[in-house]
């Protein structure tokens, strides 16, 4: 694969998460404007236990896709004895958890505040989201982008359609937004996988025992990384429903969604572009190469993240009045800012550091982050919740991942070199307090048109620090626009 077909693979790759991401931005203006904060909360209770039956059963699939099936000697780029072995396993898990699911739904037999009613629709919630997130996985290490595209692009936009029509037009509520996800899924699913051709190649039946047998060795480390590590992601809707009821939920992931869409999206574009190109590079290059690729991607994702996350929690009411539903603005405003540092150091741990520990196939390491925040914050969240309602929920959360942060740092760096601390981190974080620091004073003017105003000026500022500051890659990047190529002139040092 040549570097501009790399470059073009990640550019598709990540205008496909922007406009998917986009797409499910507007979903939250919708459903905060069509749901009150006790449907919401069911929303995001029966999406999050099917995102964890998901990484319970399937996520570890996944994951040991990503990193074994890449195989430039074979046709379509994937080892097909291995393609065979990872959908026989697949194939197998659907039909365990079918008859253990639907034991419990006959039994009325209710779970995580769950209940039996809503079983069939959490099973084919997660059948469908893993179905779609293996298609689209074997579409990455393929660097079939434009397949990636669609499907991403796709579901977000039949999802966001469909529920709308179930919910307004049909009255269903959020049971509508949820079947709306599923169908959507589905639909996609069917469509990517008649119409590529690699997935007519495919037979599971007749997966080699040696392939199923390996595929399992490897990747069954990672069914309790994959459990913990999606339970510790959303386990303080579970434990918001048992402290404060359902309307909690919903004040609380009505902010949280909203970070999801914006700050996560652009710590995971940065990291799917990337991950194929590690593992690339530590195959072919060695560790000391893949360390300069992930000390990149960190740059990056700091770069983007930090001033993202600052300029949210500076911005918080603004944004909360032009986002949010009415009720769910007050709360929103004052848990923006806790949860926006919270997520920054959470996806620092899932899309950058944890990356070490699948690259040297550390899998047992990857148990340590979920488990640190999960014990971090069952202690701290039930009282602070009791004290201070769901702004203590988001208050345990930075405590928890910052003490996730701080060992998953200590680990990785024994993995793989990347330095934390650098010139050029500095100079992204002193540019990004700097931009709050402009725009604080602004925050009580927040008006749409204000709120608009000061994102985008916030932005200049930032970039403007960066070139203040001499930041390196900035310059590569002022020198192709001729005015900031003049403003670089004249910050950038003097060579000798």
């Amino acid at each position: 694969m040549s570097t501009i077909s790399l470059k073009s693979n990640a550019a598709i790759t990540t205008a496909g998460l922007a406009i998917s991401s986009g797409v499910n931005f507007v979903a939250i203006f919708v459903w905060t404007h069509l749901l009150q904060p006790a449907a919401f909360g069911t929303f995001s209770l029966v999406s999050a236990a099917a995102l964890l039956l998901s990484a319970v059963a399937f996520e570890w699939l996944r994951l040991t896709g990503a990193r074994t099936l890449f195989d430039a000697d074979q046709p379509y780029e994937i080892n097909a004895d291995r393609a065979n072995a990872l959908l026989a396993l697949y194939g197998v898990s659907c039909c365990a958890l079918t008859g253990m699911i639907f034991l419990l739904w006959g039994c009325g037999v209710s779970t995580l505040g769950i209940s039996a009613e809503h079983i069939p629709l959490v099973t084919a919630f997660a059948f469908t989201e893993m179905g779609l997130s293996l298609i689209n996985t074997v579409s990455r290490v393929r660097t079939e982008a434009w397949q990636y595209f669609a499907s991403m692009v796709a579901r977000s936009i039949l999802s966001l359609a469909t529920g709308t029509v179930l919910v307004v037009g049909l009255g269903y509520g959020a049971m509508g937004a949820l079947w709306g996800t599923v169908i959507a899924q589905a639909a996609v699913l069917v469509a990517g996988m008649v119409l590529d051709r690699f997935w007519h190649s495919v037979r599971p039946w007749r997966a080699r025992r040696s392939e199923v047998l390996a595929a399992f060795r490897l990747g069954s480390p990672l069914i309790a990384s994959c459990a913990l590590t999606y339970g510790a992601s959303v386990v303080d809707r579970f434990l918001i429903a048992a402290v404060l009821g359902t309307a909690a939920i919903g004040q609380y992931m009505a902010p949280a969604d909203l970070l999801q869409k914006t700050l996560v999206f652009v710590m995971m574009a940065i990291n799917l572009t990337a991950y194929p190109t590690l593992v690339r590079t530590f195959e072919r290059d060695g560790n000391a190469a893949a360390g300069r690729v992930l000390q990149s991607s960190f740059t990056l994702q700091l770069g983007l993240g930090l001033p993202a996350a600052i300029g949210i929690a500076v911005l918080a009411p603004g944004i909360s009045d032009l986002l949010l539903g009415e009720a769910y603005r007050e709360s929103a405003t004052r848990i923006l800012p806790v949860l926006g540092i919270a997520t920054l150091l959470r996806s620092l741990v899932t899309f950058q550091l944890a990356m070490t520990f699948q690259i040297r196939k550390r899998m047992k390491l990857m148990l340590v982050p979920p488990v640190i925040t999960l014990i971090a914050t069952f202690l701290l969240a039930p009282d602070a919740m009791r004290i201070w309602g769901v702004l203590g929920m988001a208050l345990a959360s930075v405590v928890a991942q910052f003490l996730t942060f701080a060992v998953s740092l200590a680990l990785s760096k024994r993995e793989m070199p990347i330095t934390f601390v650098s010139a050029d981190t500095l100079k992204i974080t002193a540019a990004a307090i700097g931009m709050g620091a402009l725009l604080y004073p602004l925050r009580a003017l927040h008006d749409p048109a204000h709120t608009l105003l000061f994102i985008a000026a916030g932005g200049i500022a930032y970039a403007g620090l960066l070139l203040a500051l001499r930041f390196g890659p900035a310059g590569k990047v002022a020198n192709r626009v001729p005015v900031l190529r003049t403003v670089w002139a004249i910050y950038a040092p003097r060579r000798s």
